[in-house]
């Protein structure tokens, strides 16, 4: 016997940007299937181990994180899409916290920030060095907990 299955939105991977979408489409009260290869815990966005780079500390402002991506990516990069995803950085950063990610921490409890991937100051946001994992962990609770339908392997 054939199943069939109606949604509102089909995403095609598991990885991080695949379950945020999907979380984000439930939360708006739209169906969602999510089809992966993979089980969503496996999925490559794990191995990631760095972090996440946001402009949050004192000394530190988003037009210099700008530059610093422009200028990372020889001018290559779609300066207009840098510009959108280094002003919503400390944002995302935020959001995924409140959702229950663990980022390191320094000793007067803010999220403990390192430099990474040539930038000027100390920027990079992570969770020791299982930055992806934490965070792949953390959107999956959430799509469990809206009911995001998952088809894997």
């Amino acid at each position: 016997m054939v199943a069939i299955y109606k949604s509102d939105v089909v995403i095609v991977g598991a990885g991080l940007a695949g379950l945020t979408a999907a979380r984000e489409i439930a939360k708006a009260n739209k169906s969602v299937v999510v089809l992966s290869k993979l089980h969503p815990l496996r999925s490559h966005s794990g191995a990631a181990q760095g972090g996440i780079n946001a402009a949050l500390s004192d000394d530190d402002d988003v037009e210099l994180h700008i530059f610093d991506t422009i200028k990372g990516s020889d001018y290559l990069a779609d300066q207009d899409a840098v510009e959108l995803m280094c002003q919503n950085a400390p944002k995302s950063v935020r959001w995924i916290e409140r959702m229950g990610a663990v980022f390191s921490r320094r000793e007067d409890g803010r999220i403990a920030q390192r430099p990474f991937g040539g930038q000027s100051r100390p920027r990079a946001c992570f969770a020791k060095d299982r930055t992806g994992l934490t965070l792949l962990q953390t959107i999956y609770e959430q799509c469990v907990r809206e009911k995001v339908l998952i088809f894997d392997e």
